[in-house]
């Protein structure tokens, strides 16, 4: 079982609380972690100093977000160099969204995300995209984003990260139809625990994904309890996707440790990422 983790660059600027976070999590050896950055150049900078502070303090490997949307290929490059000049070599590569909604590719940049992962792959870099168990807000259908998974795998990416999604079945019909387009892309499965049901659903609603009236139920206005609920429904989601043969994760911490802590000593890991 391979395990990594997400972090995003904080609006306070406390690199540092992050890095204390990750440190809780560095015992349990992930394969990575990845950054997220901003699409339309607000917190680009944020991005890059939030990967600063990791390297000072750490020597994980990082895989820097990097979005299309609203740049040139000339700016795109020039952030590529940065990230190089850094060390990294791993990017996941994602469209972005508009700030104005709907999604207009830049006159100088490019027009899909397989594009520009045949950029980022000829310029010698490991590609990370998305993948989707239930469509994108802007998807026509899960067929139709089945496919541009299918093209970005025909551009040169060999890994995909999964957005976050509590149907099991959704999961399942993914894995099955990425066995049936013959797409060759290893999938690694987001989790994202349950720090609040509120805030959960706010986000799903954004991201186009359900979230069952089963788990919703399990929460209330008893904290010890919600923490009880959150660990045994991300526990059973794990053990759910090892049965339906995934075995990596890609963990949304959202800055935070303490959820996944007790998690992870559910499942008995060893300081190896291994289980007992």
């Amino acid at each position: 079982m391979k395990i990594s983790y997400e972090f995003y660059p904080p609006q306070d600027l406390d690199y540092k609380k992050v890095v204390n976070e990750f440190s809780r999590l560095n015992r349990y050896r992930p394969d990575f972690i990845s950054i997220t950055y901003g699409a339309m150049g607000g917190s680009q900078h944020k991005s890059i100093g939030l990967i600063k502070a990791f390297m000072e303090k750490s020597d994980i490997d990082i895989a820097a977000h990097l979005t299309l949307v609203g740049k040139s290929k000339t700016e795109i490059k020039k952030i590529i160099n940065q990230f190089i000049a850094l060390g990294i070599n791993k990017i996941v590569a994602l469209r972005g969204d508009s700030p104005n909604g709907k999604f207009k590719a830049h006159q100088n940049g490019f027009d899909s995300t397989a594009d520009f992962v045949k950029f980022l792959i000829d310029s010698n870099l490991e590609v990370f995209v998305s993948a989707y168990p239930e469509p994108h807000p802007e998807s026509e259908s899960f067929d139709f984003d089945l496919q541009l998974l299918k093209s970005k795998t025909l551009a040169g990416s060999k890994q995909c990260i999964s957005q976050f999604c509590f149907s099991m079945d959704n999961y399942q019909k993914l894995i099955d139809q990425l066995v049936k387009k013959n797409i060759k892309n290893e999938l690694t499965a987001g989790i994202m625990p349950i720090y609040n049901i509120d805030s959960l659903c706010n986000m799903a609603k954004k991201c186009g994904i359900n979230i069952p009236a089963g788990i919703i139920n399990q929460f209330s206005d008893d904290k010890e309890r919600n923490e009880q609920a959150a660990v045994s429904i991300c526990i059973n989601q794990i053990k759910d996707l090892q049965n339906m043969g995934v075995d990596n994760f890609h963990f949304y911490t959202l800055n935070k440790s303490s959820l996944l802590l007790k998690i992870f000593d559910e499942l008995s890991f060893t300081n190896y990422g291994e289980k007992l």
